[in-house]
């Protein structure tokens, strides 16, 4: 069995969604001075790898606290997508991947790369509407890719968003598929239960017998 951690690390300093309020993370105390470690920190919802609840963009639904937990937990497939040259993932993109009611997908692009600077681009792989209307229709369960949005920056009335999870799809963005194979994997995704929260980051592992 191999488990590999495809959650990026919460730091100081790190990329995040223009206009968030960004990490800040403080030591307190430390064993060495005080007996005790303890550190404080401060972050938005949406911060590096982390959940959308359909509470993010749909007036009056449920918050991360309520998505159910078969959704976040069980077999999915990782998708490489790292040789298309188009910046929307199509529906013809998805001909091949064995889509059906509950399935969980993630979607490896190579956008990680920008995870790991310091300044937000203006363009990378994101999914097309047609293709999220495409996965609602299929019933699925999740849909995951590999930066902080799933959907193009700055679309008018957010449609991928809303399409996905006002279907009660899962949306994982942020995750770390750069060392990550494609094939089928068990998904662990669990983010705080934070009572009503638009949204949580989480720790999200794959397991491969």
């Amino acid at each position: 069995m191999k488990i590999y951690d495809i959650s990026v690390p919460i730091k100081n300093n790190m990329l995040v969604w223009p206009g968030d309020i960004g990490v800040k993370i403080k030591t307190l105390a430390t064993v060495k001075k005080d007996g005790v470690g303890e550190s404080r920190f401060s972050f938005g919802s949406h911060t590096g790898t982390h959940v959308d609840a359909p509470k993010h963009f749909v007036q009056n639904a449920n918050g991360v606290d309520k998505i159910a937990l078969e959704k976040l937990v069980g077999e999915c497939v990782v998708v490489d997508l790292t040789s298309i040259d188009h910046k929307e993932i199509l529906i013809s993109d998805l001909k091949k991947v064995p889509v059906k009611k509950g399935s969980r997908i993630l979607f490896k692009t190579g956008n990680y790369k920008y995870l790991r600077g310091s300044v937000f681009p203006d363009s990378y792989v994101s999914l097309s509407v047609e293709a999220a209307e495409y996965l609602v229709q299929k019933e699925i369960f999740l849909v995951g890719i590999d930066f902080l949005g799933i959907e193009k920056r700055k679309n008018p009335g957010h449609p991928v968003h809303k399409t996905l999870l006002s279907a009660g799809v899962v949306n994982v963005e942020g995750l770390d598929l750069s060392e990550v194979e494609a094939g089928k994997y068990q998904l662990i995704c669990l983010p705080l239960k934070i009572k009503d929260c638009d949204g949580s980051p989480a720790r999200v592992i794959l397991v491969k017998e």
